[in-house]
């Protein structure tokens, strides 16, 4: 986990920024290399737990659906 987004009026924590190893960002079709970890900002309620790694509660698949969804309906 990278950094964590507050909402500040609820104080509750909405998302988690996670950078992803390769193989992780070639899943999810995210930019990598050496100099630049690719990133991508999940939905605390997709998590499990948090502690060195982050564990989800969805598949891989769900996640990239679940993004692609926030994606599409994001304000531009």
């Amino acid at each position: 986990m990278e950094t964590l987004s507050i909402d500040s009026e609820t104080w509750k924590i909405d998302t988690l920024q996670v950078k992803l190893s390769s193989e992780a960002a070639e899943q999810f079709g995210v930019y990598w290399n050496y100099f630049h970890a690719g990133r991508i900002y999940v939905p605390t309620r997709l998590v499990h737990s948090v502690s060195d790694t982050v564990l989800l509660s969805v598949t891989v698949d769900e996640l990239r659906e679940v993004l692609s969804q926030d994606a599409a309906s994001a304000p531009i």
